[in-house]
């Protein structure tokens, strides 16, 4: 299928429905039966965008989603009433009669927010199934220690609430190494035993590929399904989703010692050919990648000169003169299947979760 949210053709990202589709498939492979894949699509589907997204992955099998923000569960509700969808973000005295009327599984995170519920269902005011965070050493959202011991003492306190899921957050998982998935596996393990009714889950993409005892009911893989790599120093073999394409819209002629760009950071060293495609910082293209990035055009790297701009990119054309008073419409390739998200995110230290979410709302989209 094919959808274009823009009439701009300056630059085009593409989505391959399909390679998502198999990463998801090959992620579930990965699991024992009983073990169910559910999907992370927060900020839009990783910038992806949600809506071809999940109703791609409805139709793979997932009936499980997580998502960030309580807006962006209400968005996931439009495009299905049977899904089950959990909000990390948690649940407040506010709000907790919308995730009641769209039907949203709030992960509560601190005490105080358990006891709300609790409160809630006395009342009857609530009645509706909870997931409880419990932090096992990322220190950032979930039940801290103190919090936490003091549930389990206290279960008989909270006989009101109906807890569907306990979940934790692996804080290195991306170093298979790291003795800190050893201990939070321990942590979550003794917290597991005191609820047995519930199901649970820990891991995220890298959590998957670190041992099946990490998979527990549940796992919630993100990065992975959109082809990004959770891992620092490890390679997993995943299908690549995305590809942006820009187009040339300038070709000139420049001469030795001519400098290329603001701050002048280029200076040619002979004769060249310099092209200008139309997409820049504000698209999501860094400009730590000024003079640290290629591009490609039939195959051939094109290295960028110059710094990144808001809107426009300089490049090496000097390899196709025959373009040079051409008509012809090129397309570059920015980000393809070689230069993917993995590769690029080392030329200026990231990670391709940040390339991925960076990705801008001007580009023509496609779907295939």
């Amino acid at each position: 299928m094919s959808n274009y949210y823009s009439k701009d053709d300056n630059a085009l990202l593409e989505i391959n429905l399909k390679a998502l589709s198999k990463n998801y498939n090959n992620l579930k492979n990965r699991l024992d039966k009983k073990v169910k894949c559910a999907a992370t699509v927060k900020a839009n589907a990783y910038g992806i965008g949600d809506k071809p997204v999940i109703k791609n992955l409805i139709k793979d099998g997932c009936k499980i989603f997580f998502v960030a923000h309580f807006s962006e569960a209400v968005r996931l509700r439009n495009y299905s009433k049977s899904i089950k969808i959990f909000c990390y973000h948690g649940i407040n005295l506010k709000n907790f009669r919308e995730f009641m009327k769209f039907n949203i599984i709030p992960v509560t995170n601190t005490l105080d927010q358990v006891l709300m519920i609790d409160s809630l269902n006395k009342q009857k005011k609530f009645n509706k199934k909870i997931a409880v965070h419990f932090d096992t050493g990322m220190s950032r959202l979930g039940l801290d220690k103190k919090e936490t011991k003091w549930l389990l003492e206290n279960k008989s306190k909270i006989s009101n609430i109906k807890i569907e899921l306990i979940m934790s957050h692996l804080a290195c998982a991306d170093q298979p190494k790291n003795p800190m998935n050893e201990k939070q596996l321990k942590k979550f393990n003794l917290i597991r035993k005191e609820f047995k009714k519930s199901k649970a889950s820990l891991a995220n993409s890298a959590g998957m590929f670190l041992n099946k005892k990490y998979h527990f009911d549940l796992v919630r893989p993100g990065i992975a399904l959109y082809g990004g790599n959770p891992f620092i120093n490890k390679d997993i073999k995943l299908h690549n989703v995305i590809k942006l394409k820009a187009k040339i819209i300038q070709i000139r002629q420049i001469q030795k010692n001519d400098t290329v760009g603001y701050g002048a950071t280029f200076k040619a060293k002979k004769d060249m050919l310099i092209g200008t495609i139309a997409i820049g910082y504000a698209d999501g293209i860094n400009r730590k990648f000024s003079n640290n990035m290629y591009v490609s055009l039939n195959n051939i790297n094109l290295k960028v000169l110059g710094r990144i701009s808001m809107d426009l990119i300089t490049i090496d054309m000097s390899r196709f003169p025959e373009l040079l008073n051409s008509k012809k419409i090129v397309y570059v390739d920015v980000i393809n299947k070689l230069n993917n998200i993995n590769n690029i995110s080392k030329n200026i230290n990231t990670i391709s979760y940040e390339i991925l979410t960076s990705l801008g709302n001007r580009y023509k989209r496609k779907y295939i």
